[in-house]
């Protein structure tokens, strides 16, 4: 255990001791991974040379999980219930706290225990690139604390001469007998376009370290997406664009429940001006979704159930956006933008007691929240080396209950008037100075604000695995706001990249649960019973740090960095923080082949309240991964990608802070990955 100790830091922190013997580097180092700097945008892009495309093994396969993806992006930490589905964080604040939208559109998961992210229904195979914003006030997707995750979906290209290109790839990793298969089909000509792609998953349960069978781990699930665009004389595109999500028999250890079925339809159709002088543009979209998704117990161990309970959910969203850009001369870009929706939540839950009639109730009693709201941003350029991009989004929310018989489920838990309406205020300022062509500063201020979302709000007896409470909603919640400082500096040469943030955020009316005297629970084996409630303040804060640096010769070592710390009012540690983290690689490149070796570092995390949200310490613990690919050309128009990877390769029992129930992850991992384009 001391040899794969020491083995494990080595590897991880050689970076930073490499970092300090830079090299000369040669040119065809400057194909870069995306990962290695702290940018707001991962790209995904199959058609790029090995270089491009296989430094960055994890962000480029389109046979990764997006989950994965996201896991590995600065600033970014992944709340794990399961072995699929994880639920992203921006500098540990989830939830209600962030904006998570696809292709601008909102999207809203139906499951009342989180197991249906909106990152779960997009695949790296149809998407183009994924945008994160850390500021509340340059998010377009909506109102927020910290920011936003925006899905951007791949779109058809149009082309002078017409052409017909595809891919399609297999794979196969050890731990879980997990099988991928993809394929895609493109046209393209000077007026019509158009794609479509899809992928299939299907893992057994995985096993952690030392051979251990983690039950209830398994899933099964397809994703297809289509879309078609048309050109309108010179000026005018009509594009239309379709993604479902299928997923099936989804094992979630950390839960109580698994998942039978999880669905999501997602249709848009847009219509989009570009003047010719390119000063304007124009995008103006209408769109719906739905989510469908059922947990069940059927397949647990009947000694582990001591009542069976069906619990579906469904949620709908019917929304616009219309997003105008103008390039107004050198020294002023404007953008605005106009959006609204409407989102209806319902779950429900029937209990199936061994010896009685069954009962039914509302876990959410058909929520329904209409919004609407405009943002604007404006970027002046005050010279050559400063910037100032003012940018305010006002938005206007009505909440309210759906049905009579939802209305009188809640009416004996919270009197007076259900419905909820308020405004919401997002501001930022933010400054930029290049004092010269290698160093860049920004500084911003922000205020953030969201109003409670509707489980907050109007949630009944809704079971937090974390700290084993039921919850209950309140109507009365205050929204949060928050006031954001932050501060940035880059550098960059032809040898070394270097990129440092630090932030801290002080938010007011911090939305907690707090717990409720002479409430019975409805979870068999529950603590007790919460509400949510606003604690008067909170703060967070911490910064990512990234290091790059071309050897020469192919070689390229990186380091990301992340840390991020919280407390309420009380000094409590807030929950749900990620402690440090540390990722480390090492990337050789030699013609068409890739090699890279990579450690992964989290430290422990004792900044913990066991009393008032119900964590624990976590341990440290630390990877390391193996990858290698190579591709081989078949024509001037084809070519075959092969990448290989060993993970986890020392066979590490660990699990993470944000690992509910703190379920081991898989153990050693063999991978194996093709794909053809055509």
């Amino acid at each position: 255990m001391r040899t794969r100790a020491l083995i494990s830091t080595v590897i991880c922190w050689l970076p930073f001791i490499c970092i300090s013997y830079a090299q000369p580097v040669d040119s065809a180092s400057r194909h870069l991974p995306s990962r290695t700097l702290l940018l707001n945008e991962v790209l995904i892009r199959p058609e790029k040379d090995i270089y491009e495309a296989a430094k960055d093994t994890r962000q480029k396969s389109l046979q990764e999980l997006t989950d994965k993806i996201l896991e590995y992006t600065p600033g970014i930490s992944m709340i794990r219930r399961g072995n699929f589905a994880m639920e992203p964080t921006i500098r540990s604040l989830n939830s209600g706290q962030i904006t998570t939208t696809i292709d601008g559109m909102r999207v809203f998961g139906a499951c009342t225990d989180k197991m249906d992210p909106v990152s779960s229904y997009v695949e790296p195979n149809n998407l183009e690139s994924i945008s994160v914003s850390y500021d509340p006030g340059l998010s377009t997707g909506g109102s927020s604390l910290g920011g936003g995750i925006n899905f951007r979906l791949k779109e058809p290209s149009f082309r002078e001469t017409p052409r017909w290109s595809g891919r399609i790839g297999t794979g196969f990793e050890s731990n879980g007998a997990a099988v991928q298969t993809l394929g895609g089909l493109d046209y393209g000509r000077a007026d019509l376009a158009f794609q479509i792609n899809g992928i299939f998953r299907r893992s057994d349960n995985y096993k952690a370290a030392g051979g251990q069978e983690i039950g209830f781990s398994q899933y099964r699930k397809w994703n297809g997406s289509a879309s078609v665009m048309s050109r309108l004389g010179r000026t005018g595109i009509l594009k239309a664009s379709y993604l479902q999500d299928e997923g099936r028999d989804i094992g979630y250890p950390a839960l109580t429940m698994d998942v039978s079925f999880a669905k999501a339809r997602i249709a848009s159709l847009s219509y989009l001006y570009a003047n010719q002088q390119g000063t304007i543009q124009w995008e103006t979209k209408a769109y719906y979704n739905s989510i469908d998704h059922a947990m069940d117990d059927t397949k647990r161990p009947p000694e582990t159930v001591s009542m069976h309970m069906d619990m579906p959910g469904t949620s709908t969203t019917s929304g616009g956006l219309s997003t105008l850009d103008l390039h107004l001369n050198d020294q002023h870009h404007m953008n605005i933008k106009v959006d609204g929706y409407q989102n209806k939540l319902s779950a429900s839950m029937t209990m199936y007691p061994p010896d009685g009639s069954p009962m039914f109730m509302y876990t959410l009693a058909s929520p329904v929240r209409s919004s609407i709201g405009v943002y604007v941003s404006d970027v002046l350029s005050l010279g050559k080396r400063t910037s100032l991009t003012p940018s305010a989004r006002l938005e206007y929310y009505h909440d309210d209950i759906c049905g009579e018989e939802a209305r009188e489920q809640l009416s004996g838990m919270f009197p007076g008037d259900l419905s909820r309406r308020g405004l919401i205020s997002n501001l930022s300022m933010a400054l930029g100075f290049k004092p010269d062509a290698h160093w860049l500063l920004n500084a911003s201020i922000a205020r953030g604000g969201r109003a409670a979302s509707l489980q907050e709000a109007y949630a009944f007896y809704i079971y937090n695995r974390l700290d084993a409470y039921d919850y209950i909603g309140n109507p009365d919640l205050s929204g949060e706001s928050s006031v954001n400082l932050s501060i940035n500096s880059s550098y960059r040469n032809e040898k070394i990249e270097a990129s440092a943030n630090l932030f801290r955020y002080f938010i007011k009316d911090y939305i907690a649960g707090s717990i409720l005297g002479g409430y019975s629970t409805m979870t068999i084996g529950a603590n007790g019973v919460k509400q949510y409630i606003n604690l008067p303040s909170a703060r967070l804060y911490g910064g990512e740090v990234a290091f790059k640096w071309r050897a020469g010769g192919g070689l390229v070592v990186t380091s990301l960095n992340t840390f991020t710390r919280g407390a309420d009012g009380d000094g409590l540690a807030l929950p749900m923080i990620a402690p440090f983290k540390t990722v480390n690689t090492i990337d050789y490149s030699l013609k068409k082949s890739i090699l890279r070796i990579e450690g992964v570092t989290n430290t422990s995390q004792k900044h913990v309240s066991t009393s008032r949200y119900g964590e624990t310490a976590t341990p440290a613990s630390t990877i390391l991964n193996f990858y290698i690919g190579k591709q081989f050309g078949l024509s001037s128009l084809q070519a075959l990608k092969i990448n290989l990877g060993i993970e986890n390769i020392l066979d590490e029992h660990y699990y993470q802070h944000l690992d509910i129930q703190k379920i081991a992850r898989p153990g050693r991992n063999l991978t194996c990955r093709m794909t053809v384009l055509l």
